[in-house]
């Protein structure tokens, strides 16, 4: 009982750690102003703003994206020149945020563009070159904290000062990226079902100062928010969109977007039109596609039982997940790691292919130990019945637990952080299913926080 109180406390301090919550009164976003910068530039960008903005205001962060800070430099305004973009909120209007384009002179730095729009929030900003002039615009999601949806304006710099063009386009999800190769970068949005109107995705381009939708593609229509997001790599020479949806179920699935140049569409490949859903990448556990290999391509999970369970009472970790990447040209998935994922401990463990069908798993929680056995038996219900030897047991030991266990126990040290201790045992060594101990080191993975 004190071992689990003792790892129990490390674990809670671990998870505060990482948790990014902040302390009442502290979140960012609530700040009347941010610390101030340090930096010369930003020191003076700092000052307009606060001469802009007047003292009663409040920084607004961006909610979502890779941009999260109230105040971006990036090259938006004349080239060559400095320039920066900030959003803030009076504190007297509390449904008004404000954006104010700023760029250095040689006197210092002026304001080249102010905005208002009636929105509560920043749901996102990205930077892209839209138009081919080797200049990047700023394109806004303006969102409600009531919703899902999100409105988009792009800014862009002409002339000595910024313009607005605000799309007729609400949108779940957005990205920004050259998807047809052309050192262009298009506007992909993604929506979830609403009322009437199904679930779509949209590749949006500016030309000549206008939107035109380049593609549109059908969606899952069973989703109801998007948990993850991608842009990048789907193979080694296409880009692409990938789609991590949460449903009504409590089931996730992955779609993938892209550009085909052949028939110059927007192609959903997952997409089964008979049952409007994407039911191929359907899966009860709530792992997110992810560059799993270091590779710079986008790997998407296909999860199966391990042997021995049935879905209405498996566990997260009783799924093997195998990290697949999609062929575009062939249509077809090639398969780059298979592992079980132990959420509850924080790591991952990579199965080896003579184990694929032979071996199943079984978590103690009450000793945080995962344990892997042959598997000799058919599946029953609840549980991993007709196991057979035990091929491998994991185990998490505080420090003052391990500097306790004799030098002459089974248990070898495999990975070590935060006053916890991961350890491995091999009952079976001399079992033709066996790993040594240099593969169940190479094989096992503490999972990183993204």
């Amino acid at each position: 009982m004190k071992r689990k109180a003792a790892i129990a406390a490390i674990s809670l301090a671990i998870a505060a750690m990482l948790s990014g919550c902040s302390f009442v009164g502290l979140d960012a976003g609530t700040l009347m102003h941010a610390p101030k910068p340090t930096g010369t530039n930003e020191a003076d960008i700092q000052k307009l703003l606060d001469r802009t903005a007047g003292d009663d205001f409040t920084l607004k962060y961006p909610a979502d994206g890779n941009n999260r800070s109230a105040i971006l430099e990036h090259p938006v305004g004349a080239a060559g020149s400095d320039s920066a973009v900030a959003f803030y909120q009076k504190n007297d209007e509390p449904t008004t945020t404000n954006v104010v384009f700023m760029q250095k002179s040689g006197s210092g730095w002026k304001i080249i563009g102010t905005f208002s729009e009636q929105a509560s929030q920043v749901e996102r900003v990205c930077f892209g070159d839209l138009d081919g002039d080797g200049r990047d615009e700023t394109i806004v999601g303006w969102g409600s904290s009531l919703n899902n949806n999100s409105s988009l304006c792009v800014y862009s710099y002409h002339n000595g000062k910024m313009s607005e063009m605000k799309l007729n386009q609400s949108y779940s999800e957005m990205e920004v990226m050259d998807f047809l190769g052309d050192g262009r970068s298009e506007i992909f949005t993604a929506s979830v079902t609403a009322g009437d109107q199904p679930a779509a995705a949209r590749l949006i381009r500016i030309t000549g100062g206008s939107m035109e939708v380049l593609g549109t593609a059908p969606l899952d229509v069973g989703v109801t928010r998007y948990a993850s997001v991608k842009a990048g790599l789907l193979n080694e020479k296409q880009k692409g969109i990938v789609l991590d949806g949460i449903k009504a179920s409590n089931t996730m699935v992955t779609e993938v977007l892209y550009w085909d140049a052949g028939s110059k569409k927007l192609v959903a490949p997952f997409y089964d039109a008979a049952t409007k859903t994407a039911k191929y990448t359907t899966r009860s556990t709530s792992v997110l596609s992810k560059d799993i290999n270091g590779d710079k391509i986008i790997e998407i999970p296909i999860v199966s039982l391990m042997p021995g369970y049935i879905p209405a009472t498996a566990e997260e970790e009783d799924y093997l997940t195998a990290w697949q990447r999609y062929d575009t040209a062939t249509n077809t998935f090639v398969c780059v790691m298979n592992m079980v994922i132990n959420n509850t401990d924080g790591y991952w463990f990579s199965i080896p292919d003579m184990w694929k069908g032979k071996v199943t798993v079984k978590l103690d929680p009450s000793t945080r130990s995962f344990s892997f056995y042959q598997w000799n038996g058919i599946p029953t219900e609840g549980s991993a019945e007709g196991t057979g030897k035990q091929l491998l047991k994991i185990e998490v030991f505080t420090s003052k637990e391990w500097s306790g266990i004799s030098s002459s126990s089974n248990y070898f040290e495999i990975y070590a952080k935060d006053s916890l201790v991961y350890a491995a045992a091999r009952p079976t060594p001399g079992n033709p299913l066996s790993l040594t101990e240099a593969e169940i080191k190479e094989a096992f993975q503490p999972i990183q926080e993204e």
